[in-house]
This record gives C-alpha cells, sequence and structure tokens, in this order.
C-alpha cells in the first residue's frame, strides 16, 4: 500500500532531525556487528529511534526493497525492546531483528 505524501514528508523529516546533531559537539560510532540486544536497551529513546531508522534502511537495502513500511519503523522500538527482553545478548543484526523490518525471506 503506498502511504499519503504526506506521512513520507514527516518520515523525512524526523530523519533530517534525527542525523542532525542536537547541540552535541562530537561523534560517537557504534560497531553494529557487535552490538546487541542490551546495548539497544540501555539507549536513549531517541537514540533507539535513530538506530531503527538506520536498521529498517540496513534491512530494506540488503533485501534491495526500496520501500519504507512507515508503521513497522514506528512499532519497531516496541518490537525490538521485547524481543530483547527476552534475548539481551542478542546480536542487532540478525535473523531475529530482521524479522521486525522485513518478513522472512522466501526459499
Amino acid at each position: 500500500m503506498v502511504r499519503p505524501l504526506h506521512r513520507i514528508a514527516a518520515l523525512a523529516t524526523l530523519a533530517g532531525s534525527l542525523l542532525a546533531p542536537a547541540g552535541a559537539t562530537h561523534a560517537e560510532s557504534i560497531d553494529l556487528t557487535r552490538a546487541t540486544c542490551a546495548d539497544f536497551s540501555a539507549m536513549t529513546s531517541n537514540d533507539q529511534s535513530q538506530l531503527v531508522l538506520w536498521l529498517a534502511g540496513y534491512y530494506a537495502g540488503g533485501a534491495q526493497r526500496p520501500l519504507l513500511d512507515v508503521e513497522k519503523v514506528t512499532a519497531a522500538p516496541a518490537e525490538l525492546l521485547s524481543l530483547c527482553g527476552k534475548t539481551p545478548q542478542l546480536p542487532l543484526l540478525g535473523a531475529e531483528t530482521r524479522a521486525v523490518f522485513l518478513p522472512a525471506p522466501t526459499p
């Protein structure tokens, strides 16, 4: 289903505001190949939202899917927190977290 243009514009504005520094003078790098659910759970809600948006793009790009499911991205922080509550040492880059954003790949 194609989303109304105003929702996409709002998401683009949100993405821009998440990526723009808010008075911060330093940038922090995160090695997501080593990041776990515990790391995600320890983040502020703003940082979780930023990471969720990045993860959505990462998984969509890997699957070569040019569509952004706004509802999935909006629901993803709560879904990841639920998943992470069950398995804190779960890697953030893996099949379980991918399933939050994309359907399972068909064989």
